[in-house]
C-alpha cells in the first residue's frame, strides 16, 4: 500500500472506474513488465518501493495471486496476495489515485483469505487510508542503517570457524534457518526453492553468506547482500537456538560488515521486526539507527 494511497476498480457491475482483471496465479511477460513499470512510477513519486523483494520475485512464479486494473489499456493498479504468508501488497499509479482503485484492490484478496496488507515507508496518507477502512497496525518492520567504515576483525569463540557458503551446506543452512526463525512469519518458511531463487539473483555471492561452524556443525550465519557499489545489507542473520548466548550474533554481524566494507560498501542497511527488542538492541549497539518503519495492517476484527 504505497504512500499516496489508492483508489476502486473495474468496469461492469459496481466497477465504473477501470477494467478489473480477475485474479490469476501467473503473469504474462507483458503483464510482468507493466507491473514493474507501475512499481517504478510509484517509487519515483513516493520515495519507497511499493513491492518488497518477495513480491518482486513472485512476479515470475506461480505461488502468488495477482489482480490488475487497467484504464484505457494502461495498467493503473496492481495487488498481489501471498497465500503462504497471508499478506498482500497494493500499488496504484500516482496519476490514478483517489479514484477508488486502491479500495477495490484491497477488497479483492480479502474476498478469499482476508490477508494482512503491507504499507511500505508508512506515510500519513497510508495511515489515513488504512484507518478509513477499519484497518489497524499489527506489525512493524523497521529499516535501520549506518555509515560503513572499517570493522575490527571479529573475535570468534574458541573452536568456531567463519567461512563462506558452499552447495554442500544447503541442507544444514535450511535446517538452521528454520530453527532460528521458527516463529518468523516469512523467514521461517524459507525453502530450498527460495534459496535457489536467490542464488540466481545478480547480487548472490557464496562468500557473502558467512557461516559459523564448530566441528562441522553449523551454529549461525550472516547472509549479506549488495544493492550497488556503495550500499550493502545485513540480509539475514541467524543463530541456532542451542548456540545462543555465546555472542555469535555480534561476531557474525561484525564479520558481515567487514565483508561488505572490503567490497567497497560505504553504507549498510537492514530490516528487523520492530518488536524484536533483542535484535534491535544488537543493531543499535552496532551503530544502526531507524530510518523508517513499514507497517502491516489488518482488519480490526482480525487483529
Amino acid at each position: 500500500m504505497p504512500p499516496g494511497c489508492p483508489s476502486t476498480l473495474g468496469r461492469g457491475p459496481g466497477r465504473p472506474y477501470g477494467d478489473f482483471v480477475d485474479p490469476r496465479s501467473s503473469l504474462t511477460p507483458h503483464q510482468r513488465l507493466a507491473v514493474i513499470d507501475l512499481a517504478a512510477a510509484a517509487e519515483r513519486a513516493d520515495g519507497t518501493p511499493p513491492l518488497n523483494e518477495e513480491a518482486t520475485l513472485a512476479l515470475t512464479r506461480d505461488d502468488a495471486r495477482h489482480w490488475l486494473v487497467e484504464a484505457g489499456g494502461v495498467l493503473v493498479g496492481y495487488a498481489q496476495e501471498q497465500p503462504a504468508n497471508q499478506t498482500a501488497q497494493i500499488v496504484v499509479h500516482p496519476q490514478h489515485r483517489r479514484a477508488g482503485h486502491g479500495t477495490a484492490l484491497l477488497a479483492a484478496p480479502a474476498e478469499s483469505a482476508s490477508p494482512h496488507v503491507w504499507a511500505f515507508g508508512t506515510s500519513d496518507a497510508a495511515q489515513g487510508f488504512a484507518a478509513a477502512r477499519g484497518l489497524v497496525a499489527v506489525r512493524g518492520l523497521s529499516m535501520m542503517e549506518r555509515v560503513l567504515s572499517e570493522e575490527p576483525a571479529p573475535s570468534t569463540p574458541e573452536g568456531v570457524t567463519l567461512r563462506g557458503y558452499t552447495d554442500a551446506d544447503a541442507e544444514a543452512f535450511l535446517t538452521l534457518n528454520a530453527a532460528a526463525f521458527a516463529h518468523h512469519p516469512e523467514q521461517g518458511h524459507f525453502s530450498a526453492a527460495d534459496l535457489v531463487a536467490r542464488q540466481h539473483e545478480d547480487w548472490w555471492e557464496p562468500d557473502g553468506l558467512i557461516l559459523a561452524t564448530q566441528q562441522d556443525t553449523l551454529l549461525g550465519f550472516h547472509w549479506t547482500k549488495r544493492h550497488d557499489a556503495d550500499t550493502g545489507e545485513v540480509y539475514v542473520l541467524g543463530v541456532a537456538p542451542e548456540a545462543s548466548g555465546r555472542g555469535l550474533g555480534k561476531v557474525l554481524l561484525q564479520a558481515g560488515l567487514a565483508h561488505l566494507y572490503r567490497g567497497g560498501a560505504t553504507r549498510v542497511l537492514l530490516y528487523v521486526d520492530a518488536g524484536n527488542e533483542a535484535a534491535v538492541a544488537l543493531y543499535r549497539k552496532a551503530g544502526f539507527v531507524v530510518v523508517h518503519t513499514d507497517t502491516l495492517y489488518a482488519p480490526a476484527t482480525a487483529s
